[in-house]
């Protein structure tokens, strides 16, 4: 072969193989995954919802086991811990503080590691990693918030299990306690009362996964001084009791 011509047939190669690669970029699952990044991140649950009817669980486990004669089962999971991560990278680029997203990740990664059925990880798990991240990013993102809020809500987030009284928190800031009450209203969509026990019962659902602690040691673990209170703010904001909570765990996570 000639100079010239072996120098066409390398620019050649080398086109077809950019060519390549700009179309492995292009990747419909690629595309996927950048879309549920971008609606977790602008917590926009109706986009996230679109975008999960898009994905065929079944095409994904046949991609899977594809690629590997390792059991299914293992493939599925280190999957699902790829998207654990890059959905908590999501949340944290919508501003969700980084304590939540620690309990996130780490609540679905015991989950996934106890977990023995792929059906359980399809049903229970899959879409669920990407709803949490997004309704994390919808009630506790702080990038819309004043400088003011961001400090107190830094503040609730490192004492969430003291005395958290809107009283206490308005004279550290040198605020009314009425002025404060509106204005976290305004600025979060929630009450003050209703946003710590939001965040008491992510702390709640961890230590329940992490399966170390009695459920009267958990509500007092996550900041409630009563077991009957704990209950109900556990079922206003779960839709269901702590018991009922425990008894849907796989057997392995229940304590």
């Amino acid at each position: 072969m000639k100079s010239h011509e072996k120098k066409e047939a390398l620019k050649k190669e080398r086109i077809n193989k950019l060519k390549e690669l700009t179309s492995e970029s292009m990747n419909y699952r690629y595309l996927i995954q950048d879309q549920l990044s971008d609606a977790i991140t602008a917590g926009n649950s109706q986009l996230l919802e679109e975008t999960l009817d898009l994905i065929d669980v079944e095409k994904v486990l046949e991609y899977l086991d594809q690629t590997s004669d390792y059991d299914l089962i293992h493939r599925f999971k280190s999957h699902l811990v790829t998207v654990n991560t890059y959905a908590r990278i999501a949340a944290k680029n919508g501003g969700v503080l980084p304590l939540y997203l620690h309990l996130i990740f780490e609540r679905f990664s015991m989950i996934i590691n106890d977990a023995d059925s792929i059906d359980y990880l399809v049903e229970h798990v899959y879409f669920q990693i990407f709803r949490e991240y997004c309704h994390a990013v919808i009630h506790f993102s702080t990038s819309s918030y004043s400088t003011v809020l961001k400090e107190i809500v830094s503040y609730i987030t490192e004492n969430l299990t003291g005395e958290l009284t809107l009283t206490n928190i308005a004279s550290i800031y040198g605020m009314h306690p009425v002025h404060l009450a509106r204005k976290f209203k305004q600025e979060t969509g929630n009450t003050f009362i209703g946003y710590v026990n939001q965040q008491r019962v992510y702390l709640a659902k961890y230590y329940f996964h992490l399966g170390e602690h009695q459920l009267s040691e958990v509500a007092n673990l996550a900041g409630f001084n009563s077991h009957s209170y704990f209950t109900k703010v556990f079922k206003k904001i779960t839709g269901q009791t702590p018991t009922k909570y425990l008894k849907e765990l796989p057997d392995r996570e229940k304590i």
